[in-house]
Protein backbone atom coordinates (compact mmCIF):
# COMPACT_ATOMS: atom_id res chain seq x y z
CA UNK A 1 0.00 0.00 0.00
CA UNK A 2 1.27 3.47 -0.96
CA UNK A 3 -0.52 6.48 0.53
CA UNK A 4 -0.33 9.95 -1.03
CA UNK A 5 -1.46 12.49 1.55
CA UNK A 6 -2.72 15.87 0.35
CA UNK A 7 -2.66 18.55 3.03
CA UNK A 8 -2.96 22.34 3.18
CA UNK A 9 -1.29 24.77 5.59
CA UNK A 10 -2.53 28.02 7.07
CA UNK A 11 -1.75 30.91 4.70
CA UNK A 12 0.00 33.20 7.25
CA UNK A 13 2.16 30.29 8.38
CA UNK A 14 3.33 29.71 4.80
CA UNK A 15 4.04 33.44 4.42
CA UNK A 16 6.22 33.37 7.52
CA UNK A 17 7.97 30.20 6.31
CA UNK A 18 9.00 31.91 3.07
CA UNK A 19 9.68 35.34 4.58
CA UNK A 20 12.98 36.69 3.28
CA UNK A 21 12.84 34.65 0.07
CA UNK A 22 15.84 32.40 0.70
CA UNK A 23 13.83 29.17 0.96
CA UNK A 24 12.17 29.79 -2.43
CA UNK A 25 15.49 29.16 -4.23
CA UNK A 26 16.24 25.89 -2.47
CA UNK A 27 15.64 22.45 -4.08
CA UNK A 28 12.22 20.89 -3.63
CA UNK A 29 13.44 18.33 -1.09
CA UNK A 30 14.84 21.11 1.11
CA UNK A 31 11.64 23.13 0.89
CA UNK A 32 9.52 20.05 1.50
CA UNK A 33 11.46 19.17 4.66
CA UNK A 34 11.22 22.77 5.91
CA UNK A 35 7.41 22.64 5.80
CA UNK A 36 7.37 19.89 8.41
CA UNK A 37 10.27 21.02 10.58
CA UNK A 38 8.13 23.42 12.62
CA UNK A 39 5.41 21.02 13.71
CA UNK A 40 2.49 22.75 12.01
CA UNK A 41 -0.78 20.77 12.05
CA UNK A 42 -0.11 17.07 11.83
CA UNK A 43 3.17 17.79 10.04
CA UNK A 44 4.60 14.58 8.60
CA UNK A 45 3.37 12.47 11.53
CA UNK A 46 1.28 10.30 9.21
CA UNK A 47 4.07 9.36 6.81
CA UNK A 48 6.47 8.83 9.73
CA UNK A 49 4.07 6.56 11.61
CA UNK A 50 3.08 4.68 8.47
CA UNK A 51 6.74 4.21 7.58
CA UNK A 52 7.33 2.49 10.91
CA UNK A 53 4.66 -0.01 9.83
CA UNK A 54 6.28 -0.61 6.47
CA UNK A 55 3.75 1.49 4.53
CA UNK A 56 5.12 3.98 2.02
CA UNK A 57 3.55 7.41 2.41
CA UNK A 58 4.27 11.02 1.53
CA UNK A 59 2.67 14.35 2.52
CA UNK A 60 2.21 17.09 -0.06
CA UNK A 61 1.32 20.63 1.05
CA UNK A 62 -0.78 21.32 -2.01
CA UNK A 63 -1.54 25.00 -1.36
CA UNK A 64 2.11 25.99 -0.89
CA UNK A 65 2.76 27.66 -4.23
CA UNK A 66 6.57 28.02 -3.93
CA UNK A 67 6.90 24.39 -2.86
CA UNK A 68 4.75 23.07 -5.67
CA UNK A 69 6.44 25.25 -8.26
CA UNK A 70 9.82 23.97 -7.09
CA UNK A 71 8.65 20.41 -7.74
CA UNK A 72 7.43 21.39 -11.20
CA UNK A 73 10.75 23.08 -12.10
CA UNK A 74 12.60 19.86 -11.27
CA UNK A 75 10.14 17.35 -12.76
CA UNK A 76 7.80 18.97 -15.30
CA UNK A 77 8.78 22.59 -16.00
CA UNK A 78 6.15 22.86 -18.73
CA UNK A 79 3.50 23.00 -16.00
CA UNK A 80 4.80 26.44 -15.03
CA UNK A 81 3.63 27.79 -18.40
CA UNK A 82 0.06 27.40 -17.21
CA UNK A 83 -1.77 30.32 -15.66
CA UNK A 84 -0.96 31.10 -12.06
CA UNK A 85 -3.22 30.22 -9.17
CA UNK A 86 -5.39 27.26 -8.37
CA UNK A 87 -5.39 25.67 -11.84
CA UNK A 88 -1.62 25.53 -11.85
CA UNK A 89 -1.57 23.99 -8.39
CA UNK A 90 -4.12 21.36 -9.43
CA UNK A 91 -2.09 20.51 -12.55
CA UNK A 92 1.07 20.07 -10.47
CA UNK A 93 -0.79 17.96 -7.92
CA UNK A 94 -2.10 15.68 -10.67
CA UNK A 95 1.43 15.30 -12.03
CA UNK A 96 2.69 14.39 -8.56
CA UNK A 97 0.01 11.72 -8.18
CA UNK A 98 1.00 10.22 -11.54
CA UNK A 99 4.68 10.43 -10.52
CA UNK A 100 4.20 8.74 -7.15
CA UNK A 101 1.63 6.13 -8.28
CA UNK A 102 -0.17 5.72 -4.94
CA UNK A 103 -2.66 3.10 -3.91
CA UNK A 104 -4.59 5.56 -1.75
CA UNK A 105 -5.17 9.27 -2.30
CA UNK A 106 -5.68 10.65 1.21
CA UNK A 107 -7.14 14.16 1.41
CA UNK A 108 -6.70 16.02 4.70
CA UNK A 109 -8.59 19.16 3.61
CA UNK A 110 -11.74 18.05 1.79
CA UNK A 111 -12.97 21.64 1.54
CA UNK A 112 -9.98 22.61 -0.62
CA UNK A 113 -9.93 20.01 -3.40
CA UNK A 114 -12.88 20.27 -5.83
CA UNK A 115 -14.90 17.19 -6.69
CA UNK A 116 -14.13 17.59 -10.40
CA UNK A 117 -10.40 17.22 -9.72
CA UNK A 118 -10.96 14.13 -7.57
CA UNK A 119 -13.16 12.52 -10.22
CA UNK A 120 -10.46 13.25 -12.80
CA UNK A 121 -7.64 11.56 -10.83
CA UNK A 122 -9.72 8.80 -9.29
CA UNK A 123 -8.82 6.25 -12.01
CA UNK A 124 -5.17 6.65 -10.98
CA UNK A 125 -5.70 5.16 -7.49
CA UNK A 126 -7.57 2.35 -5.77
CA UNK A 127 -9.20 4.56 -3.14
CA UNK A 128 -9.92 8.22 -2.55
CA UNK A 129 -10.11 8.81 1.20
CA UNK A 130 -10.86 12.06 3.02
CA UNK A 131 -10.50 13.16 6.62
CA UNK A 132 -12.60 15.91 8.19
CA UNK A 133 -13.77 17.23 11.55
CA UNK A 134 -14.46 20.88 10.73
CA UNK A 135 -17.33 22.85 9.17
CA UNK A 136 -18.09 21.74 5.62
CA UNK A 137 -18.19 24.20 2.74
CA UNK A 138 -21.78 24.85 1.55
CA UNK A 139 -22.79 22.48 -1.24
CA UNK A 140 -19.63 20.38 -0.91
CA UNK A 141 -19.80 17.35 -3.24
CA UNK A 142 -18.57 14.25 -1.40
CA UNK A 143 -19.41 11.74 -4.12
CA UNK A 144 -15.79 11.13 -5.26
CA UNK A 145 -14.79 9.74 -1.88
CA UNK A 146 -14.69 6.00 -1.28
CA UNK A 147 -14.29 6.59 2.45
CA UNK A 148 -14.43 9.54 4.83
CA UNK A 149 -12.75 9.38 8.23
CA UNK A 150 -13.59 11.72 11.08
CA UNK A 151 -12.74 12.21 14.73
CA UNK A 152 -16.27 13.52 15.37
CA UNK A 153 -18.71 10.70 16.21
CA UNK A 154 -21.65 12.81 14.98
CA UNK A 155 -20.00 13.27 11.57
CA UNK A 156 -19.89 9.52 10.83
CA UNK A 157 -23.68 9.37 10.42
CA UNK A 158 -23.68 12.78 8.72
CA UNK A 159 -21.41 11.47 5.97
CA UNK A 160 -23.25 8.17 5.65
CA UNK A 161 -26.53 10.05 5.24
CA UNK A 162 -24.95 11.66 2.17
CA UNK A 163 -24.23 8.25 0.69
CA UNK A 164 -20.53 8.03 1.54
CA UNK A 165 -18.90 5.26 3.55
CA UNK A 166 -17.52 6.71 6.78
CA UNK A 167 -15.68 5.62 9.91
CA UNK A 168 -14.52 7.07 13.19
CA UNK A 169 -10.79 7.84 13.35
CA UNK A 170 -9.45 9.86 16.30
CA UNK A 171 -6.53 12.23 15.91
CA UNK A 172 -3.50 12.11 18.19
CA UNK A 173 -0.10 13.43 19.26
CA UNK A 174 3.27 13.38 17.53
CA UNK A 175 5.59 12.16 20.27
CA UNK A 176 8.64 13.38 18.32
CA UNK A 177 7.73 16.90 19.49
CA UNK A 178 9.15 15.97 22.89
CA UNK A 179 12.59 15.82 21.28
CA UNK A 180 12.33 19.57 20.57
CA UNK A 181 10.43 20.77 23.64
CA UNK A 182 11.36 20.14 27.27
CA UNK A 183 8.32 19.40 29.40
CA UNK A 184 9.98 18.63 32.73
CA UNK A 185 11.36 22.12 33.43
CA UNK A 186 9.80 25.30 34.88
CA UNK A 187 6.40 26.36 33.59
CA UNK A 188 6.22 30.15 33.84
CA UNK A 189 2.66 30.46 32.47
CA UNK A 190 0.11 29.64 35.17
CA UNK A 191 -2.99 29.65 32.96
CA UNK A 192 -3.20 29.81 29.16
CA UNK A 193 -5.45 29.32 26.19
CA UNK A 194 -4.20 28.79 22.64
CA UNK A 195 -6.76 28.49 19.85
CA UNK A 196 -9.46 30.11 17.74
CA UNK A 197 -11.58 32.96 19.04
CA UNK A 198 -15.06 33.86 17.81
CA UNK A 199 -16.51 32.57 14.53
CA UNK A 200 -17.18 28.83 14.73
CA UNK A 201 -16.02 28.97 18.36
CA UNK A 202 -18.61 31.46 19.59
CA UNK A 203 -19.84 29.34 22.51
CA UNK A 204 -16.34 28.59 23.71
CA UNK A 205 -15.30 32.22 23.39
CA UNK A 206 -18.10 33.25 25.74
CA UNK A 207 -16.79 30.74 28.27
CA UNK A 208 -13.24 32.08 27.92
CA UNK A 209 -14.52 35.62 28.39
CA UNK A 210 -16.12 34.63 31.71
CA UNK A 211 -12.88 33.02 32.89
CA UNK A 212 -10.74 35.98 31.84
CA UNK A 213 -12.88 38.33 33.92
CA UNK A 214 -12.04 36.38 37.09
CA UNK A 215 -8.63 34.82 36.55
CA UNK A 216 -5.25 35.84 35.03
CA UNK A 217 -5.79 34.00 31.76
CA UNK A 218 -3.24 34.60 28.96
CA UNK A 219 -4.58 34.08 25.45
CA UNK A 220 -3.04 33.34 22.05
CA UNK A 221 -4.86 32.49 18.84
CA UNK A 222 -6.44 33.65 15.62
CA UNK A 223 -9.51 35.87 15.66
CA UNK A 224 -8.47 37.95 18.65
CA UNK A 225 -8.41 41.16 16.62
CA UNK A 226 -12.12 40.72 15.90
CA UNK A 227 -13.14 40.75 19.57
CA UNK A 228 -14.78 43.92 20.94
CA UNK A 229 -12.33 46.56 22.16
CA UNK A 230 -13.74 46.41 25.70
CA UNK A 231 -13.46 42.61 25.85
CA UNK A 232 -11.30 41.32 28.71
CA UNK A 233 -10.29 38.47 26.40
CA UNK A 234 -9.11 40.99 23.80
CA UNK A 235 -7.00 42.76 26.41
CA UNK A 236 -5.35 39.45 27.37
CA UNK A 237 -4.76 38.43 23.76
CA UNK A 238 -1.08 38.07 22.86
CA UNK A 239 -1.43 37.40 19.13
CA UNK A 240 -1.33 34.15 17.17
CA UNK A 241 0.83 31.13 17.97
CA UNK A 242 1.34 28.26 15.54
CA UNK A 243 3.39 25.10 15.33
CA UNK A 244 6.50 25.12 17.55
CA UNK A 245 5.53 28.47 19.08
CA UNK A 246 2.25 26.90 20.21
CA UNK A 247 3.94 23.77 21.54
CA UNK A 248 6.44 25.91 23.39
CA UNK A 249 3.58 27.74 25.09
CA UNK A 250 1.90 24.48 26.06
CA UNK A 251 5.19 23.11 27.38
CA UNK A 252 5.58 26.22 29.55
CA UNK A 253 1.97 26.22 30.83
CA UNK A 254 0.98 24.80 34.18
CA UNK A 255 -2.71 24.76 33.21
CA UNK A 256 -4.21 25.26 29.78
CA UNK A 257 -7.81 25.45 28.61
CA UNK A 258 -9.72 23.70 25.86
CA UNK A 259 -13.17 24.10 24.39
CA UNK A 260 -14.63 22.36 21.38
CA UNK A 261 -15.94 23.92 18.22
CA UNK A 262 -19.71 24.46 18.04
CA UNK A 263 -20.20 21.70 15.43
CA UNK A 264 -18.83 19.07 17.85
CA UNK A 265 -22.33 18.84 19.40
CA UNK A 266 -21.24 17.49 22.77
CA UNK A 267 -18.42 15.18 21.61
CA UNK A 268 -14.72 15.32 22.43
CA UNK A 269 -12.40 15.17 19.46
CA UNK A 270 -10.06 18.10 18.94
CA UNK A 271 -6.29 18.26 18.62
CA UNK A 272 -5.81 20.32 21.77
CA UNK A 273 -6.79 17.30 23.91
CA UNK A 274 -3.65 15.53 22.74
CA UNK A 275 -1.36 18.50 22.17
CA UNK A 276 -1.85 19.90 25.68
CA UNK A 277 -1.61 16.59 27.51
CA UNK A 278 1.25 15.44 25.29
CA UNK A 279 3.22 18.56 26.25
CA UNK A 280 2.60 17.85 29.93
CA UNK A 281 0.17 20.65 30.79
CA UNK A 282 -2.79 20.16 33.10
CA UNK A 283 -5.76 20.39 30.75
CA UNK A 284 -9.15 21.82 31.67
CA UNK A 285 -11.61 20.80 28.97
CA UNK A 286 -15.35 20.81 28.42
CA UNK A 287 -17.15 17.67 29.62
CA UNK A 288 -18.18 15.50 26.68
CA UNK A 289 -20.13 12.26 26.47
CA UNK A 290 -17.27 10.27 24.90
CA UNK A 291 -14.38 11.91 26.75
CA UNK A 292 -14.05 9.02 29.26
CA UNK A 293 -13.13 6.77 26.33
CA UNK A 294 -10.09 8.99 25.78
CA UNK A 295 -9.16 10.33 29.24
CA UNK A 296 -10.37 9.71 32.76
CA UNK A 297 -12.14 12.94 33.84
CA UNK A 298 -10.65 14.73 36.85
CA UNK A 299 -7.80 12.23 36.97
CA UNK A 300 -6.00 12.67 33.62
CA UNK A 301 -7.78 15.86 32.53
CA UNK A 302 -10.15 18.17 34.41
CA UNK A 303 -13.65 18.81 33.07
CA UNK A 304 -16.27 21.50 33.37
CA UNK A 305 -19.94 21.81 32.42
CA UNK A 306 -20.42 25.57 32.86
CA UNK A 307 -18.23 28.70 33.00
CA UNK A 308 -18.87 28.91 36.74
CA UNK A 309 -17.63 25.36 37.25
CA UNK A 310 -14.59 26.08 35.06
CA UNK A 311 -13.70 29.10 37.21
CA UNK A 312 -14.20 27.13 40.43
CA UNK A 313 -12.00 24.23 39.32
CA UNK A 314 -9.32 26.55 37.99
CA UNK A 315 -9.14 28.34 41.32
CA UNK A 316 -8.66 24.98 43.04
CA UNK A 317 -5.92 23.94 40.61
CA UNK A 318 -4.11 27.28 40.85
CA UNK A 319 -4.20 27.03 44.64
CA UNK A 320 -2.83 23.47 44.55
CA UNK A 321 -0.11 23.25 41.87
CA UNK A 322 0.98 19.81 43.05
CA UNK A 323 -2.47 18.40 42.30
CA UNK A 324 -2.42 20.06 38.87
CA UNK A 325 1.02 18.61 38.17
CA UNK A 326 -0.20 15.13 39.13
CA UNK A 327 -3.14 15.36 36.74
CA UNK A 328 -0.82 16.67 34.02
CA UNK A 329 1.58 13.74 34.49
CA UNK A 330 -1.23 11.19 34.30
CA UNK A 331 -2.69 12.90 31.23
CA UNK A 332 0.66 12.90 29.46
CA UNK A 333 1.18 9.22 30.28
CA UNK A 334 -2.24 8.39 28.81
CA UNK A 335 -1.52 10.33 25.62
CA UNK A 336 1.91 8.81 25.08
CA UNK A 337 0.60 5.36 25.97
CA UNK A 338 -2.56 5.32 23.85
CA UNK A 339 -2.92 8.41 21.67
CA UNK A 340 0.31 8.81 19.71
CA UNK A 341 0.25 9.04 15.93
CA UNK A 342 2.41 5.92 15.75
CA UNK A 343 -0.48 4.05 17.35
CA UNK A 344 -3.11 5.86 15.30
CA UNK A 345 -1.41 4.82 12.06
CA UNK A 346 -1.87 1.15 12.93
CA UNK A 347 -5.58 1.90 13.23
CA UNK A 348 -5.54 3.81 9.94
CA UNK A 349 -3.93 0.92 8.08
CA UNK A 350 -6.54 -1.45 9.50
CA UNK A 351 -9.37 0.87 8.43
CA UNK A 352 -8.00 1.16 4.91
CA UNK A 353 -7.19 -2.51 4.43
CA UNK A 354 -10.66 -3.58 5.56
CA UNK A 355 -12.23 -1.25 3.00
CA UNK A 356 -9.90 -1.64 0.03
CA UNK A 357 -11.85 -2.49 -3.13
CA UNK A 358 -8.99 -4.69 -4.33
CA UNK A 359 -7.42 -7.38 -2.21
CA UNK A 360 -3.82 -6.54 -1.46
CA UNK A 361 -1.10 -8.28 0.46
CA UNK A 362 -2.01 -7.69 4.13
CA UNK A 363 0.65 -6.33 6.44
CA UNK A 364 1.91 -8.44 9.30
CA UNK A 365 0.29 -6.75 12.28
CA UNK A 366 -1.43 -7.59 15.53
CA UNK A 367 -5.04 -8.73 15.24
CA UNK A 368 -7.66 -6.01 15.34
CA UNK A 369 -8.96 -5.39 18.85
CA UNK A 370 -12.60 -6.35 19.26
CA UNK A 371 -14.93 -3.78 20.82
CA UNK A 372 -17.67 -5.05 23.16
CA UNK A 373 -20.33 -2.50 24.05
CA UNK A 374 -22.10 -3.03 27.38
CA UNK A 375 -25.41 -1.10 27.57
CA UNK A 376 -26.73 -0.72 31.09
CA UNK A 377 -29.48 1.56 32.45
CA UNK A 378 -28.32 3.65 35.39
CA UNK A 379 -30.71 1.94 37.80
CA UNK A 380 -29.08 -1.43 37.06
CA UNK A 381 -25.44 -0.38 37.11
CA UNK A 382 -24.84 -1.58 40.66
CA UNK A 383 -26.21 -4.97 39.63
CA UNK A 384 -23.94 -5.68 36.68
CA UNK A 385 -22.71 -9.27 37.15
CA UNK A 386 -19.31 -9.44 38.80
CA UNK A 387 -17.51 -11.09 35.87
CA UNK A 388 -18.81 -8.48 33.44
CA UNK A 389 -17.88 -5.61 35.77
CA UNK A 390 -14.35 -7.04 36.06
CA UNK A 391 -14.17 -7.19 32.26
CA UNK A 392 -15.24 -3.52 32.04
CA UNK A 393 -12.59 -2.47 34.52
CA UNK A 394 -9.78 -4.66 33.20
CA UNK A 395 -7.21 -4.39 30.43
CA UNK A 396 -7.36 -6.96 27.63
CA UNK A 397 -5.00 -7.62 24.74
CA UNK A 398 -7.63 -8.33 22.09
CA UNK A 399 -10.85 -6.86 23.52
CA UNK A 400 -12.03 -3.58 24.91
CA UNK A 401 -15.23 -3.34 26.92
CA UNK A 402 -17.06 0.00 26.79
CA UNK A 403 -19.96 1.00 29.01
CA UNK A 404 -22.95 2.86 27.55
CA UNK A 405 -25.31 4.19 30.21
CA UNK A 406 -27.86 6.90 30.92
CA UNK A 407 -26.18 7.53 34.27
CA UNK A 408 -23.67 10.12 35.42
CA UNK A 409 -20.16 9.77 34.02
CA UNK A 410 -18.76 10.88 37.40
CA UNK A 411 -20.42 8.00 39.28
CA UNK A 412 -17.58 6.55 41.40
CA UNK A 413 -18.62 3.05 40.44
CA UNK A 414 -17.81 3.52 36.76
CA UNK A 415 -14.60 5.51 36.99
CA UNK A 416 -11.53 4.02 35.42
CA UNK A 417 -13.33 2.32 32.54
CA UNK A 418 -14.08 3.49 28.98
CA UNK A 419 -17.64 4.80 28.89
CA UNK A 420 -20.30 6.87 27.18
CA UNK A 421 -22.62 8.18 29.88
CA UNK A 422 -25.42 10.69 29.41
CA UNK A 423 -28.90 11.07 30.89
CA UNK A 424 -29.87 12.44 27.46
CA UNK A 425 -29.90 8.86 26.10
CA UNK A 426 -33.52 8.67 27.23
CA UNK A 427 -34.58 11.60 25.03
CA UNK A 428 -32.01 11.50 22.24
CA UNK A 429 -31.57 8.08 20.53
CA UNK A 430 -29.01 9.70 18.22
CA UNK A 431 -26.47 9.50 21.05
CA UNK A 432 -26.61 5.70 21.00
CA UNK A 433 -26.25 5.67 17.20
CA UNK A 434 -23.17 7.87 17.44
CA UNK A 435 -21.73 5.50 20.03
CA UNK A 436 -22.22 2.56 17.64
CA UNK A 437 -20.64 4.61 14.84
CA UNK A 438 -17.56 5.44 16.90
CA UNK A 439 -16.99 2.11 18.62
CA UNK A 440 -18.06 -0.27 15.80
CA UNK A 441 -18.64 -3.06 18.34
CA UNK A 442 -18.54 -6.68 17.27
CA UNK A 443 -20.86 -7.53 20.15
CA UNK A 444 -23.52 -5.71 22.17
CA UNK A 445 -24.39 -6.85 25.69
CA UNK A 446 -27.53 -5.31 27.21
CA UNK A 447 -28.06 -5.55 30.96
CA UNK A 448 -31.84 -5.79 31.43
CA UNK A 449 -34.49 -7.40 33.55
CA UNK A 450 -36.14 -10.34 31.80
CA UNK A 451 -39.58 -9.41 33.11
CA UNK A 452 -39.19 -5.63 32.89
CA UNK A 453 -42.49 -3.84 32.30
CA UNK A 454 -42.32 -0.26 31.08
CA UNK A 455 -44.59 2.26 29.45
CA UNK A 456 -42.94 2.43 26.05
CA UNK A 457 -39.68 1.78 24.20
CA UNK A 458 -36.55 2.58 26.17
CA UNK A 459 -33.20 3.75 24.87
CA UNK A 460 -31.91 0.18 25.12
CA UNK A 461 -34.81 -0.98 22.90
CA UNK A 462 -33.82 1.59 20.26
CA UNK A 463 -30.19 0.54 20.62
CA UNK A 464 -31.09 -3.12 20.14
CA UNK A 465 -33.03 -2.33 16.95
CA UNK A 466 -30.15 -0.28 15.58
CA UNK A 467 -27.67 -3.07 16.38
CA UNK A 468 -29.83 -5.64 14.62
CA UNK A 469 -29.98 -3.45 11.51
CA UNK A 470 -26.18 -3.32 11.55
CA UNK A 471 -25.94 -7.08 12.11
CA UNK A 472 -24.13 -6.66 15.42
CA UNK A 473 -24.31 -9.70 17.68
CA UNK A 474 -26.63 -8.72 20.52
CA UNK A 475 -27.20 -10.57 23.80
CA UNK A 476 -29.12 -9.80 26.96
CA UNK A 477 -27.50 -10.14 30.37
CA UNK A 478 -29.61 -10.50 33.51
CA UNK A 479 -28.51 -8.30 36.40
CA UNK A 480 -27.40 -9.80 39.67
CA UNK A 481 -30.10 -10.15 42.33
Amino acid sequence: MRIFIVDTFYGPYLERLYAGGALTHQPWTVQHKAHFAGGFGTGDAYSHGLGLLGVEAIEIVANSTPLQQAWAREHQPELLQLVQGAQQLFAILEAQIRWWQPTVLYVQDINWLPAAFLQHVKPLVEMVVGQNACPLAPGLDLSPYDLLLTSLPNYVGKFRDQGVKAAYFPIGFDERLLQRHRTEGPRPHALTFVGGLGGFHSQGTQMLEAIARELPLQVWGYGGEQLPADSTLRQRWRGEAWADDMYGLLASSQITLNRHIDIAEGYANNMRLYEATGMGACLLTDARVNLPCLFEPDQEVVTYETPAEAVSKLKQLLANPQAAAGIAARGQARTLGEHSYSQRMALLVDLLERRRPKAGTPLNRTPRRQEVLVACPANLYSRIPKALKQALQGQHDHHRFILLSDGDSHDPGCQGQPRWCSPALNSNPQLAKCCLDATEPTQLLIVEESNDVNHGPTWTDHLKQEAEQRQIVCNSISPSP
